[in-house]
């Protein structure tokens, strides 16, 4: 064999090891960020909303197009009374998946929370664009509606 095939031969191999090996770091990766949002989650449930939020943002960094970790992360901000971040938390999991109906409520509540209720109704209308049977959307535009106008 000569020496050019032989160092095909070998590129070849370098560049099938180095795409298995950057399968293998992302799977990892992809499973580290979910195990982090489950951690974050079920801190979230036992009211440990800063230990929660440590989490979402871990997953967050590993892996910055998971929508559900600003989605939850999002929550967990509105629970320490930072609505203002939320929201942007909120946008942020909207920009990645913009048909997650329970993102718009979660922007809703938080605008709901500022004051805002003009925006506030029309981040449940999308929900609801989305999926008119939200009960959520639905009951917060009923319990804003009449305050709004």
């Amino acid at each position: 064999m000569n020496n050019k095939k032989l160092i095909k031969i070998e590129f070849a191999c370098l560049i099938l090891c180095l795409m298995v090996l950057f399968l293998v770091v992302i799977t990892g990766a992809k499973q580290d960020s979910e195990a982090l949002e489950s951690k974050g989650t079920t801190l979230f449930q036992s009211a440990k909303y800063d230990k929660a939020l440590e989490a979402f943002d871990k997953a967050i960094e590993i892996n910055p197009r998971d929508s559900g970790a600003w989605y939850n992360k999002g929550f967990a901000l509105r629970k320490l009374g930072k609505s203002d971040e939320a929201i942007k938390a909120y946008d942020k999991a909207i920009e990645i998946n913009p048909q997650d109906s329970r993102v718009w409520d979660g922007k809703g509540g938080a605008l709901m929370e500022l004051g805002k209720s003009d925006e506030a109704i029309k981040a449940f209308d999308k929900a609801l664009e989305i999926n008119s049977v939200d009960s959520v959307a639905l009951a917060a535009k009923m319990h804003i509606w009449p305050l709004s106008h």
